[in-house]
């Protein structure tokens, strides 16, 4: 997909941009009745892959066209969802560590369907945040509130050789995921090992992002059901 950083696309949009998410979207519901995918992970190798800007945009996507969508940030090292839609920094970290609901932290948006929940006061230890029990039992009972979960996670990759393993542990807990590839900053090797770690988890790899594309003639996504 072409990249546009932090720009979100507006209802009935007719770009190229927008139609590729419109595509990305379809995929993705196409994927559900078959491997029953509603909570969806975007996740990317390395920083500045967009990968967050793309569940936004996915999500909104689906919003516009009716479907009730919540979006998590779980990146609890960068996040940028709270400030891109100027919403109050009282979310997901609140919620883990015994200080709120799930109804209290869930947000509106001015995007008609799509609700956010942000991190909420950043963590020292990111993991153990990701991984506690009460991260399963939140989507399970959003699974009861909307049509779909899209959650965002720090990149796997941020350095070479430096892994952050915070998707990793998310993938374990979502039912499909989507690697948002940026196709002049991520190097094939890079893209791979992501995919090992991914499938080492037991991640369920649903279709790829490829952002950065400026011929449209171009593969900008590819998705696949298991």
């Amino acid at each position: 997909m072409a990249k546009k950083d932090r720009y979100i696309i507006k209802d009935r949009e007719q770009s190229l941009t927008a139609e590729a998410f419109r595509a990305l979207c379809a995929s993705i519901q196409d994927a559900q009745p078959i491997g029953k995918v509603q909570t969806v992970l975007f996740v990317g190798a390395n920083e500045g892959e967009s990968a967050a800007m793309t569940a936004v945009n996915a999500a909104a996507t689906l919003a516009y066209a009716g479907k009730k969508i919540v979006l998590i940030d779980c990146d609890l090292r960068r996040p940028i969802l709270s400030s891109e839609f100027c919403l109050q920094n009282f979310g997901l970290t609140n919620l883990i560590e015994g200080h709120a609901s799930a109804k209290v932290i869930l947000q509106e948006t001015w995007v008609p369907n799509l609700k956010i929940i942000t991190t909420g006061p950043l963590p020292i230890g990111p993991i153990s945040i990701l991984s506690n029990t009460k991260m399963r039992k939140l989507l399970d009972e959003l699974r009861n509130r909307a049509d779909f979960i899209f959650l965002t996670s720090s990149p796997i990759l941020v350095k070479e050789g430096y892994v952050i393993s915070d998707a990793c542990v998310l993938a374990s807990k979502v039912d499909g995921v989507v690697m948002v590839i940026d196709s002049r900053k991520t190097k094939p090797k890079a893209a791979q090992k992501v995919l090992e770690l991914l499938n080492g988890a037991k991640a369920n790899i649903i279709g790829t992002v490829l952002n950065d594309v400026t011929n449209y003639n171009e593969i900008v996504y590819h998705t696949e059901t298991n």
